[in-house]
């Protein structure tokens, strides 16, 4: 029964840090070089920085553009996106949020 408990602690933990690492994989591959590595600049110097913004404008946002609701230079990159990709996403973006507010 132990090993077994463990065995589900160890699936439940390496789900949730694949998770987290996806979203890192995916923010770097389709946000950062607009939004910059924490996701603190303004994107194309129009959009706010993703770090000011709550979790749920920041699915709403990436659905939308996703969707073509919203039309902008980085539709593109967000086409592709699933509705997996766009939770991970904020994730990874709700979790520099706490990295920017460590940092002196």
């Amino acid at each position: 029964m132990k090993v077994l408990l463990l065995a589900m602690c160890m699936v439940v933990f390496s789900s949730s840090a694949l998770a987290a690492a996806d979203g890192e994989h995916l923010y770097k591959q389709t946000c950062s070089s607009c939004h910059g590595r924490l996701a603190d600049r303004k994107g194309l110097d129009k959009a706010p920085p993703l770090i000011s913004l709550s979790r749920d404008e920041i699915v709403d946002g990436l659905t939308a553009r996703r969707d073509g609701k919203i039309i902008g230079r980085g539709n593109k990159a967000k086409a592709h996106l699933t509705d997996d990709d766009i939770q991970k996403l904020a994730s990874h973006i709700e979790s520099l949020k706490a990295v920017k507010s460590a940092t002196p």
